[in-house]
């Protein structure tokens, strides 16, 4: 009995528990049906949380969802919607087309090529190729070769003005004669007066061969001197710059004694102001210039000798900073 009890139940008419079905059968094809009724209510298969009747799964996983597979237009990446189509991927995407931010510059170029699009564009504003000695124009790269052409002089002179700002000005070699008996006398020599350059600064070089104040006896003391010259009134005073003493090595170049003066706020003005017309200037410099013990040959330490036959020979290279280097 139980059997047939079971059996009937089982064919009992029923109908779709979805209200918009039609559907109606037995109750043992109820749970068949439910898995394919078009009106049953189920969950996103892509996991976005969504719920809708099946029919209308095919058009959410394929057009709507957020979570649905998409390829980027522009590099084909391939990814999640709802990252592949929106600024997430678009802001770093390497293909997007950018268009150039210069003004008047239409040109739209892949997000990878735009930096090599802004080296040549012609309207990005760059500096003049001639910065680095001293024109601070700026224009369109499309005009810059004009620009170059309209200002040849200008350029060439900064470039003079730099050069002649920077780079060491003529050295000159001057000796001392007769060292033993200068010492022997404590007498004071001077090189005759000469100038570091054309239209430079005109200087001498004082030696006392032995010695000045507490290095009397046992120094050598060497001092730069500015004197009177024709070029006085067009340079820039109180002298602002670097002055190189070397003591040469009468027997190879190399090895000579190097010696450099810094004039700048620290130095006294009576050291490198003007000086007046047959007046000398007050030295600047060093009371031990080099030892005597040092002036002999050395051929155990190294191959010097700075006293030979009864010289020294002296390298002055003044090296000249110009407040206004055009105006010199």
């Amino acid at each position: 009995m139980p059997g047939r009890i079971d059996r009937e139940i089982k064919d009992l008419g029923v109908y779709c528990p979805n209200d918009e079905c039609q559907w109606k059968g037995i109750i043992k094809g109820i749970e068949t049906h439910i898995t394919e009724c078009p009106y049953q209510s189920i969950e996103c298969s892509n996991g976005c949380g969504e719920n809708m009747q099946r029919m209308e799964m095919e058009t959410h996983v394929s057009k709507e969802c957020p979570k649905r597979t998409a390829t980027c237009t522009h590099c084909e990446e391939t990814g999640v919607h709802n990252i592949i189509s929106t600024n997430a991927h678009l802001d770093v995407c390497p293909l997007f087309p950018i268009t150039c931010t210069n003004d008047e510059c239409d040109v739209v170029s892949p997000r990878n090529q735009l930096s090599a699009h802004k080296t040549t564009c012609p309207k990005s504003i760059v500096k003049c190729e001639y910065s680095s000695v001293g024109c601070s124009k700026r224009m369109k790269r499309e005009v810059q070769e004009e620009h170059n052409e309209s200002f040849v002089k200008k350029h060439l002179q900064l470039a003079v003005n730099v050069l002649q700002n920077r780079l060491p000005s003529n050295s000159k070699v001057v000796k001392l004669s007769d060292f033993n008996n200068k010492k022997l006398k404590n007498e004071k020599w001077y090189s005759s007066p000469f100038y570091a350059s054309p239209r430079g600064y005109r200087v001498k070089l004082g030696v006392i061969a032995n010695g000045d104040c507490d290095a009397k006896g046992t120094h050598v003391s060497g001092y730069i001197h500015f004197a009177h010259g024709e070029n006085d009134n067009d340079l820039e005073w109180p002298f602002k710059g670097v002055v190189t003493i070397e003591l040469l090595n009468q027997l190879e170049d190399s090895n000579h004694k190097v010696y450099t003066l810094k004039f700048n706020d620290s130095v006294p003005n009576s050291c490198k102001d003007k000086v007046a017309e047959g007046e000398i200037g007050r030295g600047w410099g060093w009371h031990e210039f080099v030892p005597h013990s040092e002036l002999g040959h050395n051929a155990a330490d190294t191959n010097c000798c700075y006293l030979l036959n009864d010289c020294l020979h002296f390298r002055i290279t003044v090296n000249a900073t110009y407040n206004k280097p055009w105006l010199v």
